[in-house]
């Protein structure tokens, strides 16, 4: 496991196997533990936030999503970029819990996103055991209840891509009440399959990635001068 801070947000950033290693302790280990999906753009709303700041930096462990954010975070070694580029994490992740017999509840922002979760779920791992799902956007009653019938399924993860803040909120109002080993947390709106994007969508990843790398450099260069 390797610290490293990025536009100031302390990170925790594990090979696949050590992170498999720590999810199997996770599994055991009777409590709520958190996994963190990390974007750049994640990142650089976090740099004037100390709110989310402090949360990712309280995640047991973070994954980044793109290759970038372990660069600025001094990791350049060519096996862990390669993991990154893949989503060997996820792919690894929901094979063990396949294997392990492992029941899922789904959790996402809207119906459209939940469906998109699914999917992206089910074509990584189409034997997945998925006892529940829920979309925020349908809540009749408050989040207590929904929490109440969750927990009620019985589930060993929570997969989520709810948008910040309203997972932040959902996350220090209710983690301490779930009933699950992991929470997994994706980035909200995320697509797993490129070729799912359209031309809009690709350059407006271009343009974001570019915007982080100049504010991680120059971040750095800050640092240094100090």
């Amino acid at each position: 496991m390797k610290h490293m801070q990025v536009l100031g947000v302390e990170l925790k950033d594990y090979s696949v196997r050590e992170a498999m290693r720590k999810v199997d302790f996770f599994l055991r280990d009777g409590r709520v533990a958190t996994i963190a999906y990390i974007s750049s753009l994640g990142l650089m709303k976090a740099e004037n936030s100390p709110e989310l700041k402090t949360f990712l930096s309280e995640m047991d462990m973070t994954v980044a999503s793109d290759a970038d954010i372990l660069r600025a975070g001094g990791v350049a070694v060519r096996s862990r970029i390669k993991e990154i580029e893949n989503d060997e994490f996820l792919e690894e992740f929901l094979k063990k819990l396949v294997r392990g017999r492992k029941k899922i509840y789904l959790l996402s922002d809207t119906g459209e996103q939940l469906g998109i979760l699914e999917e992206a779920v089910r074509d990584y791992q189409p034997n997945i055991d998925i006892v529940g799902m829920f979309s925020m956007d349908k809540l009749e009653h408050d989040e207590d209840y929904l929490i109440n019938e969750m927990n009620g399924l019985m589930p060993h993860v929570l997969i989520s891509n709810i948008s910040s803040p309203l997972r932040e909120q959902f996350f220090e109002n209710h983690h301490m009440k779930m009933n699950v080993s992991i929470w997994l947390m994706l980035k909200d709106k995320m697509i797993f399959a490129s070729q799912n994007r359209g031309p809009a969508r690709k350059l407006g990843d271009r343009i974001m990635k570019m915007m982080f790398r100049k504010k991680a450099e120059k971040y750095q260069n800050d640092k240094s001068e100090q």
